[in-house]
């Protein structure tokens, strides 16, 4: 038995009105048309601005983290490249940026309605359709962006861009026909949070507003139900989930403020208390506190970042088991040999039989020997980087941690800012010694397990002199890469849908 589809496309939609049901119909989304605040842009229409185009052929989103930039990327991406039949770039601040919005494309083929027959193949390069068109996701490398011209190119957080990548990018769109010899016009669409200061996001909205160009804003409000398809609970537990710093500018659009503090004021002070020491020594440039001996049967966790030139080596330790996170150990001192910073290291980190973590970047396989093979070996940069600080910062401003108020970890912790945390060091801003070694046993923390039974578990005496070079792997949360959260839509209209012939 065979079915008359239930509707028929015999042409592109030529309105928005048009555009909207086409959306919900093949893919069964329904994208939120409600302008909430004022000078904000209801998300349809920046989405049917970016599919019919405008005199620029180039916009800008600017979102709330969690709104559904990427999603509605990869939809803009589907709805052109089947409808217009032209060819599609997606390029993310990171090769798995890029995924993400593929990934998101496929989800959306999955429909029912979905012209699947007009799909060729899906593989994690491309998409090919039947056409001969195609969307591809791209590695965020200028060798790679400079290949391709489509007529439309996607641009996924561009603040964790680097600015000469998305020069590269911006030759990429061209007008020029589609597979059926229809002229297209070419249009760039570039997406973001704003979290640097002085990053590309930064640079290329100043240059917008210099020369008049759309920048189209929208927050998690305007996708609120019931005119969107977010729970307001989600934005409540965002709110008490992350730092205030990051949702006042990530959730409320509030502008980077590069020299304010990474933690908040009040929170920091009820974390950090008058800690009992029960020894310390103090030699010139080396300085060390010990809260607690270890404990048999007791489970910790390490941290530490190396002095490279004119920094310090700072090593501490948690306690995890014995009603909350505390810190029992701490060390900060000037460069050393090698040798002898990652002995100090090792031996403590063997005394308290800790899990560890040590800031890995650009110390080489020499160092790496010398690092007991369990240790996590953490490289400060990136995506990674930034996840792994807003995970710690978190955790102090929620009250997770007892921390001493009366070493220099207070005031190091106190003096911190937004841009040494979320800017990657891309302006010549340098992240405390102090607060990258507690953000480095706080993921070491996050991965520990407790020993079972009420003794300790020697595992070694002290570092041997070699160890085999062995670089463990873990997984991230998975929150700095995730956009679009879940989007939840109604029905759709029943039947399959078919082209235009």
């Amino acid at each position: 038995m065979t079915f008359a589809p239930a509707f028929s496309l015999t042409r592109p939609p030529t309105n928005k009105e048009e555009l909207w049901w086409t959306v919900k119909t093949l893919w069964g989304v329904e994208l939120p048309r409600v302008q909430v605040c004022p000078d904000h842009t209801a998300p349809f229409d920046a989405f049917a601005e970016a599919y019919f185009g405008n005199d620029y052929n180039w916009v800008l989103w600017y979102g709330s983290r969690g709104t559904g930039k990427s999603y509605m990327l990869a939809l803009l991406a589907l709805t052109k490249a089947a409808l217009l039949e032209i060819n599609v770039t997606l390029l993310g601040g990171s090769m798995a940026q890029s995924q993400n919005i593929h990934e998101h494309v496929e989800f959306l083929t999955q429909f029912r309605n979905a012209p699947v027959h007009a799909i060729e193949s899906i593989i994690k390069t491309q998409i090919t359709f039947t056409g001969g068109n195609w969307i591809r996701p791209l590695p965020a490398s200028q060798k790679t962006v400079r290949g391709p011209h489509p007529q439309m190119t996607l641009l996924d957080e561009i603040d964790e861009m680097e600015r000469k990548i998305y020069d590269a990018a911006m030759g990429q769109a061209m007008t020029k026909p589609n597979v059926r010899g229809v002229e297209v016009a070419e249009m760039v669409v570039a997406s973001s949070t704003w979290q640097n200061p002085v990053g590309t996001f930064q640079s290329v909205m100043d240059e917008a507003l210099a020369k008049g160009m759309p920048i189209r804003t929208w927050c998690y409000r305007e996708q609120l139900k019931p005119h969107g398809w977010m729970d307001p609970d989600f934005i409540e537990r965002k709110r008490m989930s992350v730092p205030a710093e990051m949702f006042r500018v990530e959730y409320e659009l509030g502008e980077p403020a590069g020299g304010s503090r990474a933690f908040d004021l009040d929170k920091l002070n009820k974390a950090f208390i008058d800690m009992n020491i029960i020894d310390e020594r103090h030699a010139g440039n080396d300085d060390e506190w010990i809260f607690e001996h270890p404990m048999p049967g007791g489970t910790y966790a390490a941290g530490a970042d190396w002095a490279k030139e004119q920094d310090k080596t700072v090593i501490v330790i948690y306690r995890l088991d014995d009603g909350g996170r505390r810190v029992v150990y701490y060390r900060r001192f000037n460069r050393k040999p090698w040798p002898e910073m990652i002995s100090a290291f090792n031996r403590v980190v063997s005394d308290y039989q800790a899990l560890a973590c040590h800031d890995a970047t650009g110390i080489g396989n020499v160092v790496h020997d010398l690092v007991d093979e369990r240790v996590i070996k953490f490289v400060m940069s990136g995506p990674k980087r930034t996840q792994m600080l807003t995970n710690y910062v978190t955790a102090v401003e929620q009250g997770k941690y007892k921390l001493p108020r009366n070493t220099p970890a207070f005031n190091q912790h106190k003096s911190t800012t937004v841009e040494e945390v979320y800017g990657g060091g891309g302006w010549n801003s340098h992240l405390s010694d102090d607060v990258a070694a507690f953000a480095l046993a706080h993921h070491a923390a996050e991965r520990a397990s407790f020993v079972a039974g009420t003794e300790g578990i020697k595992k070694t005496t002290y570092a041997p002199e070699k160890f085999k070079d062995i670089t463990p792997t873990f997984e991230e949360d998975a929150r700095y890469t995730t956009q679009s959260g879940d989007v939840t839509v109604k029905d759709s209209y029943e039947g399959v849908a078919v082209f235009w012939t």
